[in-house]
Formats: structure tokens, C-alpha cells, sequence
């Protein structure tokens, strides 16, 4: 008997991911008769990697890239849930998903956005001995960075004559840096 088949009013049969109402239909002199039902073509698998997962803080959003296999596939990112990329330094889960209508896959990894270097330049480092506490000062580039002062290892700025070991190392959230110098009174 010859059966005459249609996949969502097509003859042709799908090729693409989806549900189909397939319909055959006996066609014969002498019989009659139909059937219906649901063919479900289920999505391919594709592999998905993720990349650019180590990145340095340049104040810019830091956006992760993937490759697929099969090539190409369109990739959406969330980053901590967000969709945002994020600017600042720390770790972020990411998630990248397959967004194609016959391809799923997804993967997670993690984005380690790494705080970028600055510079301290150290000033101050000679002074008269006048009996009162001599501090260094420090300058930044970027300008205007928070810098922490220790003098021998000590916080308090020495007040005797002498020649103390200055270090000024940056307190940011999104920059590193330090420098060292004598400070001599």
C-alpha cells in the first residue's frame, strides 16, 4: 500500500529542529484510511569553549569569547547571572549558551579580571630633623590612587634623625602597585 506523508502540510520531511504534525494518509483503490501524530526533531548537540577567561582591568567592560563546534554558532554570555560584562577586577562565573535554532550547548567557566599596575612615584624623602613626625608622600598614575605609607615596616612616620625604608603600596580595588625609597632626616 502506498502511504502519502505530510510534516506540518509539507511532503518534504523536516530537517530542522522542532515539532512536526505528521499526517499519513493511505492511497489505495480499494483501502482508506489516516493516522496523525507529532515528529520531534531535537536540537544537535554543539560544543561550546570558552575563552579570554584572564583579562587586566583597563576600565573597559571585559567581555569572554567562545568558539563552537560545529563553527560559528552564536554564543550568548551571562556573567554572575548578568548580562552585563563587568567592568571591574574580581571573579565572575560565566555562562555561555548556544543561541541557534537547531544547535544547544552550553559551558561555565570563570573570568579572572586582574587588577592593572600602577605607578608610585615616592616624594619627600629628605628633611630637616625639627623634632615633629616627617612623612613621605606619594604620587600615582593613574593620578589620585589611595597609597599606604609604612616607614621600617611601621605605619607611624618616624620623628629622629635617621634613614627609614619607605615602601607605598596602592589600596584600589582595581589597581596593584608599590614603590620603595630612603627616607632620610
Amino acid at each position: 500500500l502506498a502511504i502519502a506523508w505530510t510534516f506540518g502540510g509539507d511532503s518534504a520531511a523536516p530537517v530542522s529542529a522542532g515539532s512536526y504534525e505528521v499526517v499519513a494518509e493511505i492511497d489505495a483503490a480499494n483501502y482508506v484510511g489516516s493516522a496523525t501524530g507529532t515528529l520531534v526533531v531535537a536540537k544537535a548537540a554543539a560544543t561550546v569553549v570558552l575563552e579570554n577567561l584572564a583579562q587586566t582591568y583597563d576600565g573597559a567592560p571585559r567581555r569572554t569569547a567562545a568558539t563552537t563546534v560545529p563553527a560559528g554558532l552564536a554564543v550568548d554570555f551571562t556573567y554572575g547571572g548578568a548580562e552585563t560584562a563587568p567592568t571591574a577586577a574580581g571573579t565572575y562565573a560565566v555562562t555561555g549558551t548556544v543561541q541557534d535554532a537547531n544547535y544547544a550547548g552550553m559551558a561555565t567557566g570563570t573570568l579572572e579580571v586582574a587588577k592593572a599596575v600602577a605607578t608610585v612615584m615616592l616624594e619627600g624623602l629628605t628633611q630637616p630633623y625639627d623634632g615633629m613626625p616627617k612623612s613621605a608622600a606619594a604620587l600615582t598614575d593613574p593620578w589620585g590612587l589611595a597609597v599606604d605609607l609604612t616607614y621600617d615596616g611601621a605605619e607611624t612616620a618616624p620623628v629622629a634623625e635617621g634613614c627609614y625604608a619607605v615602601t607605598g603600596t596602592v589600596q584600589d580595588a582595581n589597581y596593584t602597585g608599590s614603590a620603595w625609597g630612603p627616607l632620610v632626616i
